[in-house]
């Protein structure tokens, strides 16, 4: 559904247009995205957008910045009820952590993943996409260093573990894709679960007491 005018405070403009925009790009695609047609959509000036945003590039740049931050803070979030001192356990958090996040904003996620919009990246987009890479390149190596895939080359360990979290995000967020998966392989098992079972697939914990001491990951915030 559209945003209009009625549906966001004086002085939140900026807001409204980047949440506009990353749900034109999820459903119409990026190049359906203009400023003018933001306007039109929130019922504004055609221009009200210019006092935010200089361009479209600039836009896509603040939008996925955005997302990236969310979804690193979301990504770390999810570590605070695990032992710093078990690896796994918190690279697993992470997963899941960042799988919940991908999945409860698939309009940013879809936005921030999208192959078009690195060519709109400017200095605070990189830096955002390299704060995300630095923590999740040193939680797999605290992993590996505690035994996890120890004799896997470091590169491809980390693809492994990153392909696994965006490729299921990347289909569970897109109906085309997923809609057909679901039906045809019925597991009773809710979102929560199904993220849990993926990430468990990617990241195992064993059954050792400080793993079966740790708080369930699906009874607090996930």
């Amino acid at each position: 559904m559209s945003l209009t005018n009625k549906q966001y405070h004086h002085g939140d403009l900026k807001v409204a247009i980047l949440e506009h925009a990353a749900q034109t790009i999820a459903a119409e695609g990026l190049e359906a995205l203009s400023l003018r047609a933001i306007a039109r959509d929130l019922g504004v000036s055609h221009g009200a957008p210019n006092r935010h945003f200089k361009n479209k590039a600039q836009l896509l740049a603040v939008l996925a910045t955005s997302g990236w931050q969310q979804i690193t803070a979301a990504t770390l979030q999810a570590i605070e009820t695990t032992e710093p001192q078990d690896p796994s356990a918190r690279l697993n958090a992470m997963g899941r952590g960042f799988l919940k996040w991908a999945l409860e904003h698939p309009s940013l996620f879809q936005t921030i993943t999208h192959p078009d919009v690195g060519r709109y990246a400017d200095a605070d987009l990189k830096a955002a996409q390299e704060a995300f890479r630095s923590e999740i390149k040193m939680a797999v190596e605290a992993s590996q260093v505690a035994g996890r895939h120890a004799d896997t080359d470091l590169l491809a360990l980390m693809l492994y573990t990153n392909a696994v979290p965006f490729g299921a995000a990347m289909i569970l967020s897109n109906p085309f894709l997923s809609d057909p998966l679901l039906a045809a392989t019925p597991t009773g098992l809710d979102r929560e679960q199904l993220i849990n079972k993926v990430i468990d697939l990617v990241v195992p914990l064993d059954s050792s007491p400080t793993h079966l001491s740790q708080p369930s990951l699906s009874s607090g915030s996930h």
